[in-house]
């Protein structure tokens, strides 16, 4: 399974059950609920309540809170 795939499995999880993610990329984290999942973005709602949208080729890993 490709790194892609684990992290698509990772982050549809923490959407279908409401559980909080990190997602790292190479400067910054993120942490919050998956909102949205298209085939290249990934929307979060931070811990702070803003919305966030990352490019999964930008994801360098994701881990549950």
């Amino acid at each position: 399974m490709s790194e892609t795939n684990v992290f698509l499995v990772m982050l549809e999880s923490s959407q279908h059950e409401q559980l909080p993610v990190s997602i790292y990329l190479t400067h910054h984290t993120f942490s919050g609920i998956v909102t949205h999942i298209t085939p290249e973005t990934v929307e979060i709602r931070t811990s702070g309540g803003q919305p966030a949208i990352i490019l999964l080729n930008k994801i360098e890993a994701v881990i549950g809170s």
